[in-house]
């Protein structure tokens, strides 16, 4: 009896150490990249929704926002499809928003300087569901093409519940007259694409693990 307490023991173990090799840590994305949160200057540079297109998000991740005299709201599906920004959500205006994705789902975010949503400057994230990240990345439904300087097109209604937040303050920024964005610079390596690789690693990790355990439990039955 206390032989298979203790075999049933030690298989727990090698289940929660396979576990804690697969889980995966949160991963800081940088929007916008190199030149962070503005109105896109034209000229061939990528839209936020096409950059919020081509990385993968999951829960626990944040999305850091960078900006001067600018502002950054999250909005519901119809004001970010009116670019309002009457009635906000959250809003921040510390100039380095660190924004948590709490849940799966999409989130709307919108410049609150008159004008600069229209100018493009609006995202959507979507955060897709564990199982959804083993695949490709995937785009938040209703997603333009990425047109530089043009409004991005609307997307469907999201019932997931408004997620809570925690950060900078909410005061009103005044509008101020936008400055020319630099030159658009290569993309930097995504947080994403470095937490693939961690990915992969943990898989291996998981395996090695799942493979020790069976090794020694086929000797301590025979």
């Amino acid at each position: 009896m206390a032989a298979r307490i203790h075999f049933a023991v030690f298989a727990v173990s090698c289940a929660l150490l396979a576990a804690s090799a697969l889980a995966l840590p949160p991963a800081v994305f940088k929007v916008g990249d190199e030149r962070g949160w503005t109105v896109p200057s034209g000229n061939g540079t990528e839209t936020y929704n096409h950059w919020a297109k081509r990385n993968r998000f999951q829960v626990g991740d944040v999305l850091n926002f960078k900006y001067v005299n600018d502002s950054v709201l999250l909005v519901d599906h119809d004001d970010y499809k009116q670019c309002s920004t009457a009635s906000p959500v959250s809003r921040f205006t510390d100039g380095d928003t660190k924004f948590t994705l709490d849940r799966y789902g999409l989130f709307y975010f919108v410049s609150g300087v008159p004008g600069h949503c229209e100018a493009g400057q609006r995202m959507i994230t979507r955060v897709a569901s564990a199982s959804a990240l083993n695949g490709a990345p995937a785009a938040a439904p209703g997603m333009p093409p990425a047109t530089a300087g043009a409004p991005a097109g609307p997307a469907p209604v999201s019932s997931a519940p408004v997620p809570s937040w925690a950060g900078s303050g909410s005061s009103t920024t005044p509008a101020s007259s936008s400055t020319p964005s630099p030159s658009p610079s290569p993309a930097s390596p995504s947080s994403g694409a470095s937490r693939r690789v961690l990915g992969a690693v943990s898989s291996v990790v998981a395996v090695g693990l799942v493979t020790l355990c069976a090794a020694i439990t086929l000797f301590v039955v025979v």
